[in-house]
Order: structure tokens, then sequence, then C-alpha cells
């Protein structure tokens, strides 16, 4: 048992990759690549699986962007190199919430991560008020001081109290990888099969959808999200987190910009009126009270390049990235500025 604990604890405080790879496996690729470009401004980016999969920063390095504007200089000149300009990367994961995004920014910073700037998704599923509290699926012991102040379900330390006890059979692939990464197979490897090394984005989206499959999609999402997008209340616990979140980047001063990712006209409609008048008071009231802009993006991206109505398949995901990329650059452009003496 003491074998166990000591594993245990050496693992959650130095192997996040095992334990927690969406986190850890990023983690590791992000120091090597920020240590390799020092003198790069940092951006990440925290929210859902929509801004995980739809925001491709890889694509920014991938491309080299050289569009030029109608004066002949380059549309995108920071973004034009690997090797200059800002570093963006993708810390975005599935089933987040706002307490999630708080933790990963905590989580950053203790393991030698300052971001330059934070790009925050407002995804307004996750603030809606319900009777469940938040289920956090990866916690650590390091977290614990941080998700005590919250409602955090008791399955939350359930699922990793059974993680822990089953630790040698549920990470073997993980433990393998570190110890000894050439006894699996390629596709078994997961930091080099699941994410990006350059962008931290989900490695690999759809590229087209058939029309029933569509359909199938884009009604099961309905069923998950129209209820409470017709009865939308901002909870108490995520409202907080949220502010938490943009208290600290003051502190740190992290700049910070929040954005609304692509969502397609039917998806858009499952809002109620009162709705879309609630979030946008609500999002309103978080910029007037912490300087942050807000990307609006809910229109950028036709309906024919979603899954589902609000995931983003590969063309509208790299049209959403230009765009995405070079509007928040502006925006923490005018915000530095605005600092200035």
């Amino acid at each position: 048992m003491l074998g166990q604990t000591s594993a245990v604890v050496f693992l959650e405080y130095h192997h996040p990759e095992i334990l927690d790879p969406k986190y850890g496996c990023r983690l590791l690729a992000l120091r090597a690549l920020h240590e390799e470009q020092k003198d790069r401004t940092l951006f990440l980016v925290l929210g859902s699986s929509r801004a995980e999969q739809g925001f491709r920063p890889g694509l920014l390095a991938q491309i080299g962007e050289k569009v030029s504007s109608t004066s002949g200089t380059p549309a995108f000149p920071t973004l034009s190199s690997v090797s200059s300009g800002p570093l963006f990367y993708n810390m975005a994961r599935g089933g987040s919430s706002p307490l999630l995004y708080l933790l990963t920014l905590r989580r950053l910073l203790a393991d030698g991560i300052h971001p330059d700037g934070l790009l925050v998704e407002i995804f307004p599923p996750a603030l809606v008020e319900n009777e469940e509290r938040v289920l956090i699926y990866k916690p650590t012991l390091r977290d614990w001081p941080l998700l005590h102040r919250y409602s955090i379900s008791q399955r939350s330390w359930v699922f990793w109290l059974q993680d822990r006890l089953l630790l040698w059979y549920k990470y073997r692939c993980g433990l393998l990888s570190w110890v000894a990464p050439q006894w699996l197979l390629p596709q078994a490897r997961w930091g080099e099969n699941l994410w990006n090394y350059r962008g931290g984005e989900w490695r690999v989206i759809g590229d087209k959808v058939s029309a029933s499959e569509r359909r199938r999609l884009t009604d099961d999402a309905r069923r998950r999200y129209a209820p409470s997008l017709q009865r939308f209340c901002i909870a108490h616990d995520a409202d907080r987190a949220f502010r938490e979140l943009l208290d600290v980047c003051r502190a740190e001063r992290i700049s910070t910009v929040l954005f609304l990712m692509p969502e397609s006209s039917e998806f858009r409609s499952w809002y109620s009126p009162e709705a879309r008048q609630l979030l946008a008071e609500y999002l309103t009231a978080l910029q007037q009270v912490y300087d942050v802009p807000l990307i609006d993006a809910r229109r950028w991206i036709a309906d024919w390049d979603f899954s589902d109505g609000h995931h983003l398949l590969i063309w509208g995901a790299a049209a959403f990235t230009r765009r995405f990329a070079k509007e928040a650059l502006d925006l923490m452009k005018r915000a530095e500025l605005h600092q200035r003496p």
C-alpha cells in the first residue's frame, strides 16, 4: 500500500501525462516548444470540445500564412513564420466548464507555464444552472485546494479512487510509454497520436459527413443542449469560477480575450429570446467589469462545415483558425497599447 501511495503521489505531481493525458501530454509538448522558441509571445486557448477540434494553430505553422492584403503587405504578418510571431497553443478539452478552465490555468502556472495571453471560450451550455454538481473526471491531489471550494460531485473523487486503486491496469499504456515506449505499437502511444505537437489541437477531425449522419448528430446535439438553452440561467458556481479565472489573469498580468465559437443556424435557433438576452447581458457585464474584449464568431462559418451544428469539420476549422488568430492578435495588440503609460 505504501508503494502504491508513493507511486500515485509521484505521478500526480511529476508525470501528469500518464494520469491525465489530455493535460499532461500537451503540457510536455508545450514546454518543449516554448523552450525552443522562448522569444515568441505565448497565447493559450481554453475551451470546450468545440475549440479543441475547431481552433487548429498547427495549421498556422504548417501552411506559413503569406496572404497579401490589398496594400501589398502580408495580411497575417505575424503568423507567416514558424519561428517568429506569437505561439498559439490549444489547451481546450471536451467536457470543459468554467471550473475546469480555472483548474487548467492553475495547473499551468504551477507547472511553470505563464502565458502572455489567454483566449477563453464562452460555451453557453456550460454556464447553465442545473441541479447536479460539477463532475471533474481527472482530478488530482494538487487540485484539492481549488476544488474543495466548489460544489464538486462526489463521483469525481470516486473516479479518482478507482483510478488510483487500478493504477497499474488502467494506465498501463501510459506507464509503458514512459518507461519502455519501444514495447508499444505506434498507434498505442498517446502523445503521438491524439494531439498535434505544434498546436495542441485534436489531431484528426472529419473533412465531410453525409446528410443522414449530420442529421443524426445534430438531433443528438439538440437533445443534449436545446432544453437548457430554452431555460437558460447562469449557474452560481460557473459564474464564480469564470470570475476567479479572470481575477487570476488580472493578477498575473495575462491579457485575456473571450470568444464564442461558430454555431450553425439551426443550433442558434435553439436559444430562446430570453436566453439570447441573458447571455448578451452576462457577457457585457464581464467585459465591463474586467475590461476584456469579446470575439463573437457564432455566424462565421456556413452550416455545411459543421458535423452536428456546433463542432467544425476540417475546412470550417481551417477558415475559423485563420480569421480567429488574426482578430485575437489584433485585440491583444490594442490591449497592450492601451496599458502602456
